[in-house]
């Protein structure tokens, strides 16, 4: 059985290393950043948001292609 959250914990902490790498943040950082988004995401989303809605919005913020967010929003299904 595939484990979910496993997956999800995953892509988080690619999103983290490529913030570090990239834009020369440290885990704490970078880890605060991404945090901040998706806390902020959920609870939009648990008020009937629609996640697809928070794509641009995560692109702008990372600087990611949205293939990133869509593997995120997959593994919360």
């Amino acid at each position: 059985m595939f484990n979910w959250v496993w997956w999800y914990c995953i892509l988080m902490q690619r999103i983290v290393k490529i913030l570090m790498e990239r834009d020369g943040l440290s885990h704490e950082d970078a880890d605060l950043q991404v945090s901040a988004f998706f806390s902020e995401m959920a609870l939009d989303l648990n008020q009937g948001g629609d996640p697809f809605e928070w794509e641009t919005l995560f692109v702008d913020e990372f600087g990611l292609e949205p293939d990133f967010f869509e593997d995120l929003v997959f593994a919360l299904v």
